[in-house]
């Protein structure tokens, strides 16, 4: 049989060249089959970076402050809400109760402060990661009287950059993550105690001002392979 014999009907050239395209497209599918197996496989199980890490974190800021003049035994409810929807992670949150005590003739007078949380409706405590907290602080003449109290949400956060030698890109980012806790209302309770020296006529001090401060710190993961 020779080459007209093959092309002498439609149907026989239709086949001859279907058989054409077959030959054609084989090796070149078979030639190209390793590297797609090899990059699906690569994409799939990334771990990202590894070796000798430098880890950073870019900080943004949430705060709210308020004031609040009180007299003794008086309190007051202080809410901060965090909603944030975005994908980063809250390092911590800090309470700050400032006062500054300057009415009082001298020492066995001072006005004194003490907070104590309510965060049942904050994402982590339920499951513990997060607990209610309580301090108080006497309202120094000298200045930077009351207290502070941190909730780490995110254990272990300073901000600091640091540079890791064991872990790879995900299992760092696994580590660094709030888990989705912090979100929610942050409440506190203030209350003032009064301590008044008794001069003729009457008190010579019946309240004090308070500066209540929340501020949030959110970060976000920078990891970068470290510099020789």
């Amino acid at each position: 049989m020779d080459f007209q014999d093959l092309v002498d009907t439609p149907q026989k050239v239709k086949t001859l060249a279907g058989t054409l395209v077959i030959l054609v497209a084989f090796p070149v599918y078979f030639e190209a089959l390793p590297s797609l197996i090899d990059d699906d496989i690569s994409g799939s199980g990334s771990s990202g970076l590894s070796g000798s890490l430098t880890v950073s974190f870019e900080e943004s800021t949430t705060s709210l402050s308020e004031s609040v003049t009180l007299g003794d035994g008086e309190s007051h409810d202080s809410f901060f809400d965090i909603m944030d929807g975005s994908e980063l992670s809250i390092g911590f949150v800090e309470l700050q109760v400032s006062c500054f005590d300057n009415d009082d003739p001298g020492p066995g007078f001072t006005d004194s402060v003490d907070g104590v949380s309510e965060l049942s409706d904050v994402g982590g405590h339920a499951s513990g990661d997060i607990e209610d907290q309580s301090a108080d602080g006497a309202c120094s003449g000298g200045g930077n009287g009351g207290f502070t109290i941190r909730w780490d949400v995110t254990p272990g956060y300073t901000g600091e950059e640091f540079t890791e030698e064991d872990l790879d890109e995900d299992e760092i980012r696994e580590l660094w993550n709030d888990g989705g806790n912090g979100r929610g209302a942050w409440i506190a309770t203030i209350t003032a105690s009064i301590e008044a020296a008794p001069i003729a006529g009457g008190l010579i001090d019946d309240d004090e001002d308070f500066e209540i401060t929340w501020t949030a710190v959110f970060f976000e993961l920078s990891i970068e392979a470290a510099s020789s």
